[in-house]
């Protein structure tokens, strides 16, 4: 796909992986590119369940490479950032992120995107775009907030400042906390487990969990049970054929 960017399957879950050490895997055009495609086929690909993005050992992601904003600034309307962006935002399917190192500026606002993040204990987040002269980017400015609650937000964004592991995990801004080696194996395990899910139901939680940070609970409930009203009678015929009692547990 990329020199830098690579994937790979593996129990229904596409491993997407950073490897551009030498910049700490700041992204240029073509890896913004090649992520956009990335993200697409995942979307499109019957054969992807979940999607793991993961970096090298010492660093997650460093962001956009500064180097190329004078090349990549103002984006055109195809441009790959653009599109890198819009496929993120569109993917359907679960996706899990396991963390070591420096997640900065695009290497943080991405997790916005996930549903799960593994982080090593010596992880640092960073928003640095207050700092830059710029503003927040992958819809951070709206995302940030449902994650980790308004103030701490506008606190992370505007003093661009960095941000320690324990620091986001009781914010909630990440999911777990594991010891450096431990990353991969358990965000891969936990990409694993959600894949052998019913696919289209993990896309519709999905969805309705994001849909519903727009919504009341009058209106979440009814488009509940619109998927409801097709799911209860297909998980009906599973447990039939499947022979389970009422009151067992999987």
């Amino acid at each position: 796909m990329n020199q830098h960017v690579s994937v790979q399957w593996l129990d229904g879950v596409m491993s997407i992986s950073l490897n551009r050490p030498e910049k700490r895997n700041a992204l240029d055009e073509s890896m913004f590119s090649a992520l956009a495609d990335a993200f697409v086929q995942a979307r499109s690909d019957d054969r992807v369940a979940s999607v793991l993005i993961k970096g090298t050992s010492d660093c997650f992601c460093a962001g956009h490479d500064i180097g190329a904003f004078a090349t990549l600034w103002p984006q055109p309307e195809n441009g790959a950032i653009i599109r890198c962006i819009t496929a993120l935002l569109g993917l359907d399917k679960p996706f899990t992120a396991a963390v070591r190192g420096a997640a900065v500026g695009f290497g943080a606002t991405l997790l916005l995107s996930a549903d799960y993040v593994v982080a090593s204990h010596s992880a640092t987040f960073c928003f640095p775009f207050a700092r830059l002269g710029i503003v927040p980017e992958a819809g951070a400015s709206a995302l940030l907030a449902r994650r980790v609650g308004d103030i701490r937000a506008r606190d992370w964004l505007m003093s661009a400042r960095v941000i320690g592991a324990e620091e986001a995990l009781s914010a909630g801004f990440i999911s777990r906390l594991a010891d450096s080696s431990e990353v991969d194996v358990l965000a891969q395990e936990y990409a694993a487990e959600i894949a052998n899910k019913q696919p289209h139901v993990m896309r519709q939680t999905r969805r309705l969990i994001d849909d519903g940070a727009h919504r009341s609970a009058k209106q979440a409930a009814s488009f509940e049970l619109e998927a409801l009203n097709v799911l209860i009678p297909e998980a009906a015929n599973r447990v039939r054929y499947s022979g389970r009692q009422s009151g067992e547990v999987e």
